[in-house]
């Protein structure tokens, strides 16, 4: 009688630590961005395959991810099951310049009439919500400063524009005592800011250079994981 009760016991145990920590006992991390971070979710989750489970969700042609829509999708993107961390940011998506007066999002020139898509206040606003929806999950979660944004032809965003977008983040983060992992500045080290992107795709290309390497310092720090074989 005993032994039966020890085993449910057990079960129960184990059963719940599956939940908590993910399929064999893996973390698990969901970052949240804008197409900045496909490059290095991928890398991640080959670079971590079998330590860390790295999710990353795709967004639908079209969707512009910001602090607004994020607010909107974010219950879906965090589902049903338990995040041991939370990688995100908002910022680009919040930069760009839209077409104004339209319920649809469309980019467009500032030349042409694009007014920018997110005002300083609404985006504190939006972020302070969205620290405290993430961190009433009970996971540990990472803020990303917004890579920098210099010229490019398509003349969407405003370069240089992202450093009052980072201070007002900044501020939002260190009230509510959220790590921030620096990627504008990790970013500006590897780039030359004073020559245009290529194809006018700035800010979301990188000239060709990789930027997943704070991103998995930041998490294997944060869950004090010791990766060494």
């Amino acid at each position: 009688m005993f032994g039966s009760r020890l085993a449910i016991h057990l079960a129960v145990i184990f059963l719940s630590w599956r939940a908590l920590t993910g399929t064999d006992g893996l973390p698990r991390v969901l970052i949240l961005g804008d197409r900045v971070y496909q490059q290095p979710a991928n890398e991640l989750k080959k670079e971590l395959k079998g330590k860390i489970e790295v999710h990353y969700p795709r967004h639908e042609p079209g969707f512009v991810w910001n602090s607004s829509s994020a607010l909107e999708v974010l219950d879906q993107y965090l589902g049903d099951e338990k995040w041991d961390l939370i990688y995100f940011n908002c910022g680009l998506g919040d930069l760009v310049h839209r077409a104004p007066k339209i319920k649809s999002f469309r980019v467009m020139p500032r030349p042409a009439g694009g007014i920018r898509a997110t005002d300083p206040r609404d985006y504190e606003r939006n972020l302070d919500l969205l620290v405290r929806k993430l961190k009433s999950m009970g996971s540990k979660i990472l803020w990303a400063s917004t890579s920098p944004i210099r010229h490019s032809s398509t003349d969407v965003f405003v370069p240089g524009s992202e450093i009052e977008y980072n201070s007002i983040a900044s501020g939002v983060m260190r009230k509510h005592e959220v790590p921030v992992v620096d990627m504008y500045s990790y970013v500006r080290s590897l780039i030359n800011m004073d020559k245009p992107a290529s194809h006018g795709a700035d800010p979301f290309h990188f000239d060709r250079k990789p930027i997943h390497s704070p991103v998995r310092e930041a998490i294997v720090k944060s869950l004090r994981l010791n990766l060494q074989p």
